[in-house]
């Protein structure tokens, strides 16, 4: 932490900010979404905005992002995502980023950081794969929660509840786990996919799931609010002539309204009626005793689906997300001139690969 700023750093210990406004996308996104679920359910008392956009006018009022008790957080792994890049020039020009933090592997945003005097945090990771950070996710967040403790932001690092969850995780998922996630990665197999959950578990959970489907599976998934989708998307089920799976999460806390739903919804499309040969409805309980758990449950537990599901597919992936995004560092050449993502450099020219003995 060594180019993060003293006199930020001590305003951070001091209490100063109410309220966290973090920036990222992809990746990045999904950690900041991750820990505002946290955050809310520990009720730890700090407000915590997401934004994915540098068009921030529409996530959160900018007068809150100038606001002295406001701190800013930009995450971006990678260094290289264009959006970040865009949004810190806004905040650049908005606050002079007083009151803003950089989390980072290296690259672009990094260097820009340095050049110019703004507060930076590098990570890394001992093993970090090269092609897909999602899946470190969950290290990502364990890193966070270290890091907030260190600055001072809550109390507690969490390192004992995260522990005991390393444990349950090794107890829980033996072959019978493994064959559940395989069954329902069959029933799923040639189908377009919406993902489930009431609010909480959309926030924290249904974001990377959605990635992971679409990602390491290649199969169209989508996200909705449980209760919004009862309103709307339900109609296209009515009689649909292409394979349609629902996967919806349930938590045992969730109250008897939620729960209600979820039964009759699971006996509309169960029913053996004609208009259901083509829809698949599939309900992953979340029962374990604490947020931590259910989450990194949910978490593997969904990445395991998406694995055998993946397994089941004959699809060549292209570079559309590299492509797409306009981010270099993801795209082959860049995975071949540069195989590790430790130490992003902010150069990714092949001159560069060779000065630096990355090839």
């Amino acid at each position: 932490m060594s180019f993060l700023n003293e006199g930020l750093r001590e305003r951070i210990a001091s209490g100063q900010f109410n309220r966290i406004v973090f920036y990222g996308m992809g990746c990045s996104s999904v950690v900041s979404d991750i820990v505002k679920g946290f955050f809310l359910k520990e009720g730890i008392p700090i407000h915590v905005d997401v934004v994915n956009d540098y068009e921030f006018e529409w996530f959160v009022n900018p007068k809150n992002l100038t606001d002295e008790r406001t701190l800013t957080i930009i995450v971006c792994y990678s260094g290289w995502s264009v959006e970040p890049c865009l949004f810190y020039e806004k905040m650049r020009r908005l606050t002079g980023n007083k009151n803003l933090v950089v989390l980072s592997g290296g690259g672009k945003i990094a260097s820009l950081c340095q050049e110019q005097g703004t507060s930076l945090i590098l990570y890394k990771l001992r093993y970090a794969d090269r092609e897909y950070p999602l899946y470190h996710v969950q290290q990502f967040f364990a890193i966070f929660l270290d890091l907030f403790h260190v600055l001072g932001i809550t109390e507690s690092s969490y390192r004992d509840e995260l522990e005991e969850c390393v444990r349950y995780l090794k107890d829980t998922f033996d072959g019978t786990t493994l064959k559940r996630a395989e069954d329902i990665a069959e029933r799923l197999q040639g189908s377009r996919i919406a993902l489930l959950a009431t609010a909480d578990w959309y926030v924290a959970l249904l974001k990377q799931t959605t990635m992971f489907f679409n990602e390491i599976a290649m199969v169209p998934t989508h996200r909705n609010l449980l209760h919004e989708f009862s309103h709307t998307e339900v109609a296209a089920y009515s009689d649909p002539a292409q394979n349609q799976a629902i996967v919806t999460i349930r938590d045992s806390s969730c109250d008897e309204y939620t729960k209600s739903k979820i039964e009759i919804m699971e006996k509309l499309f169960t029913e053996q009626v004609p208009q259901n040969q083509n829809i698949e409805f599939v309900i992953v309980d979340l029962d374990q005793d604490t947020f931590l758990k259910k989450f990194f449950f949910g978490h593997f537990f969904t990445v395991y689906i998406a694995y055998y599901l993946g397994r089941l597919a004959d699809v060549t992936g292209r570079d559309l997300i590299s492509i797409a995004a306009q981010n270099p560092w993801w795209s082959q050449e860049s995975i071949e001139l540069f195989p590790s993502c430790v130490d992003i450099p902010s150069d990714l020219s092949p001159q560069d690969a060779v000065a630096t003995g990355s090839r």
